[in-house]
Order: structure tokens, then sequence, then C-alpha cells
């Protein structure tokens, strides 16, 4: 006997010891309950069993009773539906999932009848065995079906009875249902591409670190298949391959599922179906989740102003009153949805780098190399494996937003390390510019802070020499560190409002180059969205390593690829994810890829392997886009020039020839005023000297004075024919677009101007 509680196959065993064999009620009920329940509602003569839930008013509280989280609500999950769970932290999705899966809802008319699995991470237990045996155990169905088919073998061997023959025929008939003879195959299939090789697949499952038994716990949800899956932030310590292969297989999956996530594109390319909890009631959104982001918009702004309205009628109710307690209640509403506004725009800042010294400000971006890699080749000290066995280069501009996508252990980091100088090359030189500064947020730099400070005091502790303490904490505001929040223990602080203390910190003295490994993590919609929207107003350079593709479109311009073996650029992220699926479908077809490394942190590009193509080069990319900016330009100049040429062509067929250029101060004649397109008399005021020649002419009957050009004046006596008025407006028409010209390159040569004066003064 042992003090521990019994495991979970430990539990399921204990099934087996009362079993009566030779009936069939007696074998069914080892099996799961939900299958009990299905194969009694079966007997029962119900036919399509319906999994459909429904509770009209469902109600749930905390695990301690403290507070109430859903109030008289409805809970409705169709079939086959693909279902986004949408709110703010703190609101219960979680609570929801572990009430689901529980059974605890029961009560309240949950359907026993569908299997539901809550997918959370394998905790070490006595049950885990191999990657494989793992994967087939937690197939609860399987296990035991498996289980019992073993065991009515063994007791016909011994005692050949016909009860025993007639339920190995039903238990085996199930097993036949459920393909039992491809398990092994379709685990093993699943494995390889999330980095678990065949050698890998022979690992305890508590030899892994907490990510790797995140992704096998991802294969167990997967290979369950069940009737309502429920994912809470799946994409955690999951690596761009493993979060699209994620995306696959929710795309193809049978079953309902509810998904929590802050990675928008997944959002968007796998849920048709939109739940959202909200004041203690969850609504309904029959859309995209696109579609739906527009709908709550407009839904928000429109509750926004209904309850300003309320509160303006209302100004000092009684508190103990209905409308007083609900007036407190909307007051409560707007002060949280106009803090909401205000984080998504300045809840991340990024001042601007100082200029490097020796460069010139005027000089472009894209010519600026701060930092320059060329025929690198790298392995660990004290080993023979070559994490980059192929002479690489790469060219990091101020201009740089690269994203950077890959397995994990298939160098990624090794990569960075080279470029930031914290490693040095086998072969090759990695060059950087003078005064250049970085900073690096990795995805545990929140782990540094002291959680006993406050963000404040943090600050003065990481810069001891600023005087003028006012000032970080002006830059702790503006990192979105507002009021007192600046000045609160950071023990209670959410991970995104570590996450801002951390970009406060590293960005006080702005760098050239800021990289960033997996800043998503633990960060909601909202705070991704407002960090996306700050590195997009970030002038500096940028290398971003994150498994969020919607950051990754919005804020990268090349995109570097690397996994084992190959180390390619891209121009789009679409290609990019092209190369992925690849790679991901020749890992599952088991063709010729080196994973065996992945795993340890290696990802060789081994001897003997192709040479990698030119066009996934950096240069080659370069190349190609100067060539395009060329044939862009040219295109724009030959589309000016046809343009010019045109209005030449046009001009000549209408501009008729100036019947006198030689005006004189004092002469008479018919000018034309382009109000009303017609000719009056008039008197020559001033001729220019210069060319094109202008003439200043007085108008005799109105006194009023206007600039022409020759063609647009006649001689006393002269019939104005309709040729002549046309060419005449023609030409004031063109006269006015040379203006307005004339005044928007004035206007951005003073902003220029100011520009210069101000770096200057930096």
């Amino acid at each position: 006997m042992t003090d521990r509680d019994p495991t979970r196959l430990e539990k399921i065993d204990a099934r087996f010891e009362k079993v009566d064999w030779t009936n069939l009620e007696s074998v069914q009920t080892v099996l799961p309950a939900y299958k009990q329940e299905l194969l009694r509602l079966q007997k029962a003569g119900e036919k399509n069993v319906s999994k459909k839930v429904e509770i009209e008013m469902f109600n749930l509280w905390t695990p301690y009773k403290d507070k109430q989280l859903y109030k008289q609500t409805e809970l409705i999950l169709e079939p086959r539906k693909r279902h986004a769970l949408f709110g703010h932290n703190g609101c219960g999705k979680s609570t929801l999932f572990k009430a689901m899966a529980s059974g605890a809802l029961f009560d309240q008319g949950f359907p026993k009848h569908i299997s539901v699995l809550h997918m959370q991470e394998i905790e070490t237990s006595p049950d885990n065995g191999t990657l494989m045996e793992t994967v087939i155990n937690s197939h609860e169905l399987l296990y035991t079906l498996r289980k019992a088919r073993e065991t009515l073998k063994a007791l016909l061997e011994k005692e050949p009875k016909d009860e025993y023959k007639a339920n190995l025929e039903w238990v085996q008939q199930e097993l036949t249902m459920m393909k039992d003879d491809t398990a092994e195959e379709r685990v093993s299939k699943m494995l390889k591409p999330l980095g678990f090789d065949e050698k890998a697949q022979q690992k305890n499952v508590n030899e892994l670190s907490g990510g790797l038994r995140m992704r096998v716990a991802l294969v167990c949800a997967f290979f369950q298949q069940p009737d309502l899956l429920l994912l809470d932030e799946p994409t955690n310590h999951l690596d761009f391959p493993s979060v699209l292969w994620l995306e696959n297989r929710l795309r193809g999956y049978s079953g309902s599922f509810l998904l929590v996530t802050h990675d928008r594109q997944l959002l968007e390319n796998v849920c048709n179906s939109v739940m959202l909890i909200e004041e203690k009631e969850i609504n309904y959104y029959k859309m995209d989740f696109k579609a739906f982001e527009k709908r709550k918009a407009l839904d928000d702004k429109k509750k926004y102003d209904e309850r300003e309205k309320f509160v303006g009628r209302n100004r000092n109710p009684d508190p103990s009153t209905p409308v007083g307690r609900r007036v407190a209640m909307y007051k409560a509403w707007i002060k949280g949805y106009a803090a909401r506004q205000v984080a998504i725009g300045d809840m991340f800042t990024f001042p601007d780098p100082t200029p490097l010294p020796n460069v010139d400000p005027e000089t472009p971006k894209e010519d600026v190399k701060l930092i320059e890699m060329k025929g690198m080749t790298f392995k660990y000290p004290g080993t023979d494996t070559m994490i980059f066995s192929k002479p690489t280069n790469c060219t990091i501009t101020w201009g740089t937003r690269m994203g950077i996508m890959g397995p994990n252990g298939a160098g990624k980091s090794t990569f960075l390390k080279l470029l930031t100088g914290r490693l040095q090359p086998t072969t090759g030189s990695v060059n950087i510019a003078e005064g250049f500064k970085l900073a690096y947020f990795g995805q545990h730099s929140a782990e540094e802070l002291d959680l006993e400070m406050t963000p404040f005091e943090w600050m003065v502790h990481k810069y001891p020499e600023v005087k003028q303490q006012g000032k970080l904490r002006h830059h702790l505001k503006k990192a979105g560190m507002q009021d007192e929040m600046s000045d609160t223990r950071m023990k209670g602080f959410s991970g995104g409002q570590k996450a801002r203390v951390i970009f406060a910190q590293l960005t006080y003295v702005c760098p050239h180059l800021l990289i960033m490994d997996e800043p998503t993590n633990f960060l909601d919609l909202e705070s991704v969205d407002s960090l996306i929207t700050a590195c997009n107003k970030y002038t500096g350079a940028m290398l971003l390593v994150t498994h969020s593709r919607h950051m990754l479109h919005s804020c990268g311009n090349i995109y570097l690829s690397i996994t084992p073996g190959r180390f390619q650029f891209f121009e789009t992220i679409s290609s990019c994810e092209r190369a992925t699926y690849s790679f991901i479908k020749d890992v599952e077809e088991g063709n010729k890829v080196r994973i065996d490394k992945v795993q340890g942190g290696s990802g060789e590009q081994g001897d003997g392997e192709e040479e990698e193509e030119e066009e996934f080069s950096q240069e080659a990319i370069m190349r190609r886009r100067q060539r395009h900016k060329e044939q862009l330009e040219a295109a724009e100049k030959k589309k000016e020039e046809d343009k010019k040429k045109k209005l030449e062509e046009k001009k000549a067929r209408i501009v008729i020839k100036a019947q006198k250029d030689d005006w004189a101060v004092g002469d008479v004649c018919l000018a034309f005023w382009h109000e009303d397109r017609k000719f009056y008399k008039a008197k020559v005021r001033q001729v220019s000297k210069k060319k094109p020649v202008k003439v200043c002419v007085t108008f005799l009957e109105y006194g009023n004075s206007v600039v022409l050009e020759p063609a647009q004046l006649l001689t006393e006596g002269a019939k104005p024919t309709k040729e002549l008025r046309q060419s005449a407006y023609f030409l004031h028409v063109e006269q006015t677009k040379a203006k307005k010209a004339a005044l928007v390159a004035k206007k951005e040569k003073m902003k220029m101007d100011k520009m210069k004066k101000r770096r200057a003064r930096r």
C-alpha cells in the first residue's frame, strides 16, 4: 500500500475487478461514463442522439463560492460548431472549461452522453510512459476496449464460452469503428511535425519540459477526437510550424471546440462563431471573428452613448435606490471602456533612437548598416555538430523589419546570439556599427523583475545615474503605467502589465535595434494590438521571433525561415508559410528531413545536403527588391512622360497661337476672364522680361487686374470665337495646377527644413 492517491489508469483498472465477462452490460461498465450513457440512450430506442448543449438558466460561481461568474444566462453549444470564447481576464473562461470537463454542470442539464476534453499540460505521473504509450493510453475508450479484448481472449483460451465469444465480437466491432489497427501510426504521424521523431517518441513524458508536454497534450486531444474540445491558450509554448499544424487540425476537426487564444490569425482562420462573456452573461454571435470585432465595436459605442446619457440624466441619485445602483454600475462600465480605448493606442510606446555617430541623418535607412554577417558558420565549442554548416550572410540595416520563424531548436536563438555578439562564429565575421545600441525582449524577460518592487522603484534601480527621477515616471506613463499603477507592487501584475514594465526599461534609452522573442505570450488580444501599433510607430530596426502570424504580417518586411538544414529568406509571410507547410508534410510523410537534433536545440545543416537555392538568400531578395523598385520608378517616369506628351498633344490641339507676342505697356487689348470665360476690353500695365512671357492687364470697365499669357489676349477689334475661349480657359486650368503643385512643394521643403533643424539640435 502507498500513501498517494490512485492514478487515473489505476482508477480505470479498478473497474475491471468486478466485471462479469459473460454479461455484456457488465462488460460495458468498464467504459467511460459518456459512452455508457450513450449506449443506455440507444438501448432505450433513441436514434440519432443530439449532441447539442442547451442550458436556459445557467449559473456558475468560483470554486470558493465567493463570486458569481455567470448569472441566469443561456449556455448553448451547437454540434460541429467552431466557437471562439472571448472575454476580459477574470470573467470566468477557465472556470467554465473546468466545470464542463469535470461534470459539475450535469445537475444544470449538461448532456452526459457527449465526450468533453479540456486540453491541459500533462503533469508528471506514474501513468506516463513513452510519448506513444502516453498518447494511446490518454484515449480512455480505446484503452478500456483494448484491455477488455485482451481479458476476453485470455478467458476464451481457458474456457471457450459462447458469451465470451459474443462479447469479444462486440468489443472488436467497437474497436474496428475506432480504426484501432492504425492508432499507433496516426499518433506517430501527429508527433513528428511537433518535433518528436521515432527516437524521441520512445522518451518518457516525465523527462520533458512543460512546453514539450503541452505539445504531447495537443496530440492526445486530437487523437481522442472528443465531441467537445476545450482549448485554453493552446499556442503558448508552440513554435511557428506547430501553430500551423494546430490550425490545420482545427480546420478539419469533426466535432465542436471552444477556443481561447490571443492569436488573432488563428481565431480568424478557424472560428465561425463567437461567444462573448460580458456582465455575467454569454452573448452569441453567429459570424467569424473579424465580423464580430466590427459588430462589437459598434455595439460598445452605442452602449457607451446610451449609458452616458442615462448618467447625465441622473446626476445625484440616492445610492441605495435601484436607479442609484444602476448609475454606479454604468459609471464603472464607462470608466473601464474609456480606459480600454486609451490602452489600445498607448499601452506600449517606443521613443525614436538617437542618431548614429558619423552617419548623415539624410542617409536612407536601408543604407545604414547596423550589423553585417559575412560567411558565418557555427558549431558550439567542444562539439562536432555544425549548427550552420553553409556560409551564411545577413545584413541588418536601420530599415530592417525581419520576422524569424522555424521549429524550436532549429537554431533561431543561436542565430540571434551570433548577431548580437553573445556567441562568436566558428568561421566568418559579424561587424557592428559604431555607437550601435540594441535591446532584447525574451519570453522569459519578465522573470528578471523583482516583484516586491513597484515599476517606479524598478526603473530607479535599473537607472541609478538618472538624477531627474520624474523622467523615469513620465516614461513609465508613456509605456502604459498610468496613475497609481507605477507605485503598485508588481507581484499582482498580469503578464501584459509585467511586459509593459520590461518594455519601459528597455526603451528608456531607445535602441537602434529591438529584438523581441515571443513577446505575445501571456498578452491578451488588446495588448497584442497595442504592441503592434507601437512597433509600427517605432523608427528603428526590429527582429521579431513569434508564432503570431498577425504580428509578423503587420510588422515585418522580410522573413527568415530557419528549419533543420535550411536557412531561407522570403519576401512575404505567405511564401514562408507555404515553405513551412512543405516542411510539416515532409515530416509527417517520413521524407528525408533532419529533425533528430530539433529537441536538443541544434538543427544541423548537414554536409551533403543540397545547396541552398540562390533565390532564398537575403542578397537575392534585396536585388529583386531593388530591381522591382527600379522597374516601378521607370514605369512611373514613363507614365509621367506619356502624361506630359498627351498634355502637349492636347495643348497643341486646343491652344491657339497668340495673335501678338510683343505687347507693350499702354496697349489696349481684349483680355480673358476665367469666371465667365469671356473677353473684356483691357489695358496692358506690365510685361515680364523673363520667359515664358507674362502680361499684367487691367480691365477698363471693372478696374481689376490679372496676369495672363499672350495667348489669352486678343488685339482690339478681334472677334472672340468659341475656339479662342476654349484655348484661353485650358491655359487658365494648367496655370492653376502649376500654382498648387508649387505650393505643395514649398510646404514639403519647409517641413524637411524643420526636421533637419530638430535632428541638429539632438
